[in-house]
């Protein structure tokens, strides 16, 4: 016998909902003779007709699904320190590469009419001991840092990526001697080092960030050393090793490109660094000598007249604050959009 099926109709002609006793995994039969599915099933069939997006009165998901991945670029975006960190680098480079169209003057112009004037329409940060204009070497100094720290960590970052993966990779006694190295290199004084290497050279402008990228490698090294140790015995590096792949090539095309995030973000987080000792070493006269300007060597000439132009003095030595604080932002963002663990 047939089960009974209690039905309810709206007014307005909506389509009929049944509603039916709790099911026994019988199918039923409907007023209208047709065979229906069991009563649970038609309610959920129901249901998730009613909460089909786009329709009249459906559930509409505003939450991401679970175990959806968002795209490193979102990731980054959330960031927000981190965004505006990238404005202000792009800002700066733009600045920096763009400097005889943007600076007001020469860069070396001299005025001796108008030594350590205050702000002015023609001078808006006025002038040092000289009278040149600090606002247009202030420009030209973020051409010169910002290239020796951009030096220096391409110096540094391919050191420590091949020593790192040697180390890591083959291991053994190759393994213990650069260890040894690294252990050196984080035991010795290298500011010390900085100094000396930096007052025999002389100040030269292509020296400094060799001497900064050969002693500060050794982060670099060591994170790719870890991630190149716990990647060479997984399934697809034996997989390469099987068909008679080289060490040498399986290291570059296998095993190297998974650690170029990190590497990446220890890149962006070491061009703060490198700045804040090129800096360092300028302002203790060992850096890059005038009349070149950095930010360094025009901190070091203004301490001698801050009471007069103080903007002389600080100026640059925001520029080194906002700039390396923005790049360790732009760090941290870019260690988020990677999915970096820390």
């Amino acid at each position: 016998m047939a089960q009974e099926v209690l039905t309810k109709r709206f007014a307005n002609g909506a389509p009929v909902l049944d509603e039916a006793p709790p099911s026994t995994g019988v199918p039923s039969i409907g007023p209208d003779g047709q065979v229906r599915p069991p009563a649970d099933a038609q309610q959920a069939l129901d249901g998730q007709r009613l909460r089909k997006p786009g329709r009249e009165g459906a559930e509409h998901i505003t939450e991401p699904l679970p175990g959806v991945r968002r795209r490193p670029r979102e990731r980054f975006l959330e960031y927000t320190p981190g965004l505006y960190s990238l404005i202000l680098i792009a800002l700066l480079l733009a600045v920096a590469l763009l400097a005889p169209l943007v600076a007001p003057h020469e860069r070396d112009a001299i005025n001796l009419d108008l030594v350590l004037a205050g702000p002015s329409p023609a001078h808006p940060l006025g002038t040092d001991d000289l009278g040149r204009d600090v606002l247009t070497r202030l420009i030209y100094a973020a051409r010169f840092s910002m290239l020796v720290a951009l030096c220096a960590v391409a110096i540094a970052t391919t050191i420590g990526v091949l020593t790192g993966a040697l180390s890591g990779y083959f291991g053994g006694r190759t393994d213990a001697a650069l260890t040894i190295v690294m252990d050196l290199f984080l035991s010795v004084p290298v500011f010390l080092v900085l100094l000396v290497a930096a007052s025999i050279g002389g100040g030269r402008l292509w020296l400094i960030p060799i001497i900064i990228g050969a002693t500060s490698w050794v982060e670099t090294a060591r994170i790719v050393r870890a991630l190149v140790f716990s990647l060479k015995e997984e399934g697809f590096v034996e997989a390469a090793r099987a068909v008679g792949a080289r060490d040498l090539n399986l290291v570059a095309r296998h095993v190297l490109p998974q650690a170029v995030p990190s590497v990446i973000v220890s890149a962006a987080v070491g061009f703060a660094q490198a700045m804040l000792v090129e800096s360092a070493l300028s302002f203790l006269g060992f850096g890059v000598q005038p009349p070149v300007p950095t930010w360094g060597n025009m901190l070091q000439n203004a301490q001698v007249f801050i009471r007069q132009a103080p903007l002389a003095a600080f100026a640059p030595g925001f520029m080194i604050f906002i700039t390396c604080l923005a790049f360790n932002y732009f760090g941290e963002g870019l260690r988020r959009a990677l999915a970096i663990e820390r």
